[in-house]
């Protein structure tokens, strides 16, 4: 930052002064019976927003995911739509000028204009933010960005119409002698933007008429490497650009890093709370003050106050030589370590967390993660569930329990690399190549079902299938992914099946390998009739949720959606007893491939009645 080595005295008229934050998750497991934790995004953003008033920002930038949905409960937009209205409007002096064309960088808005410059509202503080993946409206439908919009309280720019040449234009802002140029981009397929970087169809427009622009990038991507083209490359991005604030990534890297082989610098916000008890979410939270005069900026930390307390780490039971009795079964020695550990290891540290101020939630997070190497190491939970449930916020998951491979303190860091759910799918497909499977999780199972010898151990369900709804589970929390790649790759393969003339069960194999090389050939085609089904089931989802929208502020309906984000490691498995979660999902995945198997065996025992089988695939779903 080459403000930070120069002492030329600045003019204040010259600077612009802006608040970034990302990923504030309103509305985040506000719908299930948690008590504590139900207000905790609505108390951090009103801290947000009276830091941007106290520190007199000219305006607030949302790298995206302001919602936990795209179409959240009423009740949540109408709390939203209150703290703006509280610290946004008034009748304050507005001194940066909006100096693009309007039609142009809100054209996908209703009212295409920038809200300070409507006569029709008082704007003492804008805010302009793109979307994310869980606030993301797609194609044709409204979200809650379109709503806030409307409204004119939030200024809704980046979102792209045409997926096949993204070209962007910038906004440019001007404060005395500064002009910034500020492009955005929604959030967007990362295997879809890392194809268009790839063939260059990506254009951001430059303001060429500007000699000294400061040229600002808000993007909502991956970040941290899932797949070879499951990630943005951060050294990818238009050199010309000054800085690149990047939304998506939960663990908090707000000081602007230099990017190597490039001019630019990411700084990193992180969300402000936890969606996920993963280490990067327990870092302390952050947002900036960015300054920029000319072409120098500074940004300056600021440690939220208001955060839940959350303290996370990991125990090997290997490493902490923990005596055995004669009298009591070695699990009993093991649960009294870890309650001991828990007292006067993980609780004293809240207190360290505990900033004073007012609102802060006071019952912490806990997640413990416990590598054992024998089963005789596992005790039952619900004894700290019992002993916990006053005393932490989340007593159900307080606890993990890992199988540890490689019982060494390198096996430790190791560990930390992938989150919880990347770990559990490892599991569950009995993944045991550790090094390779470290390096990305789906470039893992696209590997190992590459061998050989693992070839045909995935017939029905692809490997393309398998990752995306690994990825869309991850990303956006959608716990209906898995079950909807297998029903649809079933009754796939079954009107496959249905078209060759098959009589045996060998025969029938035969056909399931041969459409299986088949669509192995054609991968393209394949993950982009598998990115439409899964758009085609939102859009559907999104439409009942209209529908029943009077119904979506009942306490007691299901929220389908777990937290996101990512820390390294999104979701979590809160509201489960953890020592069970490993067991519970090989068990569904084995009854899935089980139903499936059985239906295919059906179809080979009475292939005349083709008619029959169809209807029991629908009804079995």
């Amino acid at each position: 930052m080459s403000s930070g080595k120069t002492r030329e005295k600045k003019n204040p008229d010259d600077t612009i002064k802006i608040l970034i934050a990302t990923d504030i998750h309103l509305g985040y497991e506000y719908n299930k019976k948690r008590g504590q934790q139900t207000e905790d995004s609505f108390i951090t953003f009103e801290e947000i927003l009276q830091c941007g008033v106290n520190q007199n920002v000219d305006f607030i930038l949302l790298g995206g995911d302001l919602f936990h949905d795209t179409n959240p409960p009423q009740t949540v937009m109408l709390k939203c739509m209150e703290l703006l209205r509280k610290y946004c409007l008034g009748s304050k002096e507005i001194k940066i000028k909006f100096l693009s064309n309007p039609k142009t960088i809100f054209r996908h808005c209703a009212n295409k204009v920038v809200n300070y410059e409507d006569p029709n509202i008082n704007i003492s503080m804008p805010i302009f933010s793109i979307h994310g993946n869980h606030d993301d409206p797609s194609f044709g439908a409204v979200g809650s960005m379109d709503l806030l919009s409307v409204s004119g309280l939030i200024n809704y720019f980046g979102k792209c119409t045409n997926l096949t040449n993204i070209t962007v234009s910038p906004i440019i802002i001007k404060k005395g002698e500064t002009h910034i140029a500020l492009y955005g981009l929604s959030y967007i397929n990362d295997q879809r933007l890392s194809r268009l970087l790839r063939d260059c169809k990506l254009d951001l427009l430059r303001p060429e008429e500007i000699p000294e622009c400061f040229s600002i990038f808000v993007i909502h991507q991956n970040r941290s490497v899932h797949s070879e083209y499951g990630h943005i490359s951060q050294n990818k991005l238009p050199d010309f650009l000054n800085l690149i604030i990047w939304g998506h990534e939960h663990e908090c890297r707000i000081t602007p890093e230099h990017i190597p082989e490039t001019t630019y610098y990411i700084s990193q916000p992180g969300s402000s709370i936890a969606t996920s008890l993963s280490e990067g979410e327990s870092k302390p939270k952050h947002i900036g003050i960015l300054s920029v005069n000319k072409t120098q900026f500074k940004l300056q930390s600021v440690k939220l106050q208001t955060v839940r307390p959350f303290v996370f780490d990991n125990l090997i039971i290997e490493d902490e030589n923990i005596p055995k009795s004669y009298t009591e079964q070695f699990s009993e020695s093991v649960y009294k370590f870890v309650n001991n550990y828990i007292e006067n290891e993980l609780i004293p540290k809240v207190s360290m967390q505990l900033s004073g101020h007012p609102k802060q939630p006071i019952l912490p997070l806990l997640r413990l993660r416990i590598f054992y190497s024998s089963e005789e190491e596992i005790f039952d939970a619900n004894k700290l569930v019992q002993r916990y449930c006053d005393v932490v916020a989340n007593p159900m998951d307080m606890v993990v329990f890992r199988k540890q491979k490689i019982a060494t303190k390198n096996s430790k860091s190791s560990s930390q690399e992938f989150g919880d759910e990347f770990e559990e799918m490892a599991q569950i497909l009995c993944y045991e190549d550790e090094r390779n499977w470290n390096r990305t999780v789906q470039g893992g199972i696209k590997k190992h079902f590459s061998l050989e010898e693992n070839k045909d151990k995935l017939t029905v369900l692809s490997v393309n299938g398998l990752n995306e709804a690994l990825n869309r589970f991850v990303d956006i929390g959608d716990t209906d992914a898995f079950a909807n790649i297998v029903n649809h790759q079933t009754k796939k393969t079954i009107a496959y099946l249905e078209s060759r003339d098959v009589d045996t069960a060998e025969s029938v194999r035969d056909e399931i390998k041969i459409f299986r090389d088949k669509r192995m050939e054609e991968e393209q085609e394949e993950t982009a009739e598998i990115q439409s089904l899964f758009s085609n089931i939102k859009s559907r989802t999104q439409t009942n949720a209209d529908k029943d929208n009077n119904l979506s502020d009942d306490e007691n309906m299901p929220v389908s959606k777990r937290g996101r984000g990512r820390g390294r490691g999104r979701g979590s498995t809160r509201g489960k007893q953890s020592i069970d979660v490993n067991s519970s999902k090989q068990l569904q995945a084995k009854r899935q491939t089980k139903k499936d198997q059985n239906v295919l065996d059906d179809y080979t025992s009475s292939s005349r009645n083709k008619k029959k089988e169809i209807v029991f695939i629908e009804d079995s779903d």
